[in-house]
């Protein structure tokens, strides 16, 4: 090569290594975009979860009115949060409304009006936002978006919501829930060894009325329930369920929940208590390990866990997130709500949190032993309760010994069967506050007048003085 032309080499070679920097910069981007937006923006859901991978967290949350447009700012706790999957557990809207003279009673929307409200809440654009970008969003439905406050299995319109409900969610028209009596369904994360399995119950299509220690699933969904818990091979079983199973919170509150219009009604498992023990019993016929609970409906946060022998052989916890858009905090003065949940018994209570909030479920595969952590999150995505819960306490005895008694005396004992000053405490001390109010405000009254009288004798008196002094 001559001299001449070397300056025009190493030009021309510049220019290469410049063109292979940009293809190789180009194939990186595309290689990165192409494996499923394998990673977001700061403040989104995170990278798109495949569910061939372990699960790393599951995000849920109930009770939330597509109406309070200014409390959907939730959706950005839940964004910050970074869930692999989203799970709806019940009154994912307010499909139902209060009667103008009666607002304690609801009526049902007619369907047109009900697919308008789903798609309020489709368009709230943090809540897009999480559509696009998390793994799988799934769930099921409870009262208000099923169609009516406290319905069941007599609702007339439970094969029309049902199909608004499975286009929410953005179920195939093909899919076998198009077909199926009623919104449940399961689903498996992770590879062997690292696998989720997440059944998702309905407690509305074949639920008898409460009170009636009836049926909640049907029949079917019971052998469909059974079936796929017999079945599984995963380390971590949840099942999720619209209303709280483990809590008797309705016990507690004594008269003041039998009333319909009663703000103290509270829907649980625990109005059905052969259903109760028959979830218990298909756990432990089956020799299912590692099954946790997630409920919604109340419009507060709870962690309970129920001990070994009472519903299943091994420790079984409940995480219970509610209240969206709204909870126990603003529907209720603030004094008798923490009467209440500083002296209502709540035997299998780990905590309570009674403002706005979602929950997350955590898993760790990278120990000896998985640890599931389950939370529940304020407004911000900030954990406010929070319990560490290994595998390895969710397994059988060894001894063969599958439901042996409580390891504490009257560790099994709940809030149903305890004694009533003990049971309905609560109301007890929020009756003789009431009392005690009422008499000091009959004492203040009758202060008043007792005075009033003293001054209009005084008067009357120095009226008659000033007479005779004439």
């Amino acid at each position: 090569m001559c001299l001449s032309c070397a300056p025009r080499a190493r030009q021309g070679e510049s220019t290469g290594w410049m063109r292979l920097g940009i293809v190789l910069a180009c194939l990186s981007w595309a290689a990165i975009a192409g494996a499923g937006a394998a990673y977001l923006p700061e403040g989104g859901a995170g990278r798109r979860y495949s569910p061939e991978e372990p699960l790393g967290r599951l995000s849920f949350g109930s009770c939330n009115d597509q109406r309070k447009g200014d409390r959907q700012s939730i959706w950005q706790g839940v964004l910050g949060s970074r869930p692999d999957v989203w799970l709806w557990l019940g009154d994912n809207i307010y499909a139902d409304k209060k009667m103008k003279f009666y607002p304690k009673e609801f009526a049902k929307s007619t369907i047109e009006q009900m697919r308008g409200m789903y798609e309020t809440q489709r368009s709230v654009p943090a809540y897009r936002e999480l559509r696009d970008t998390v793994g799988k969003i799934v769930g099921t439905w409870d009262d208000h978006d099923y169609g009516l406050d406290d319905a069941g299995k007599e609702f007339p319109y439970k094969k029309e919501s049902q199909q608004l409900f499975l286009d929410f969610l953005d179920v195939p028209q093909d899919s076998h829930l198009r077909r199926q009596e009623g919104v449940y369904n399961a689903h498996v994360f992770g590879p062997p060894g690292r696998r989720v399995k997440l059944v998702i119950l309905d407690t509305r299509y074949h639920r008898d009325p409460l009170f009636s220690n009836g049926d909640v699933l049907g029949e079917e969904q019971w052998k469909w329930l059974e079936a796929e818990l017999a079945a599984s091979d995963a380390q971590v079983n949840i099942i999720a369920s619209s209303i709280q199973f483990i809590p008797n919170h309705h016990e507690t509150l004594c008269p003041l929940c039998y009333p319909k219009q009663s703000p103290f009604r509270v829907e649980s498992w625990s109005h059905f208590q052969r259903e109760k023990k028959r979830l218990g019993e298909i756990v432990a016929r089956n020799g299912v390990e590692g099954v946790i609970l997630l409920s919604g409906d109340v419009h507060f946060g709870e962690i309970l866990m129920s001990p070994p022998g009472c519903t299943l052989p091994y420790n079984l916890f409940e995480l219970t997130s509610s209240g969206m858009t709204h909870a126990a905090s603003g529907s209720f003065p603030k004094i008798p709500l923490e009467i209440m949940k500083r002296f209502s018994p709540n035997p299998f209570g780990l905590g309570m949190y009674l403002e706005r909030n979602f929950g997350t479920v955590d898993f760790d595969w990278e120990g000896a032993t998985p640890v599931v952590t389950l939370s529940v999150r304020d407004h911000d995505g900030n954990p406010v309760l929070q319990k560490n819960v290994s595998v390895e306490d969710l397994r059988l005895p060894s001894d063969g010994n599958s439901m042996q008694e409580g390891k504490r005396p009257g560790a099994c004992t709940h809030e149903g069967e305890l004694l009533w000053p003990n049971r309905c405490r609560f109301c007890i001390i929020l009756f003789s506050g009431f009392a005690v109010a009422i008499f000091l405000a009959l004492r203040a009254v009758l202060s008043i007048l007792a005075f009033l009288k003293y001054c209009f004798h005084l008067a009357v008196h120095r009226g008659e003085t000033k007479r005779k002094d004439h």
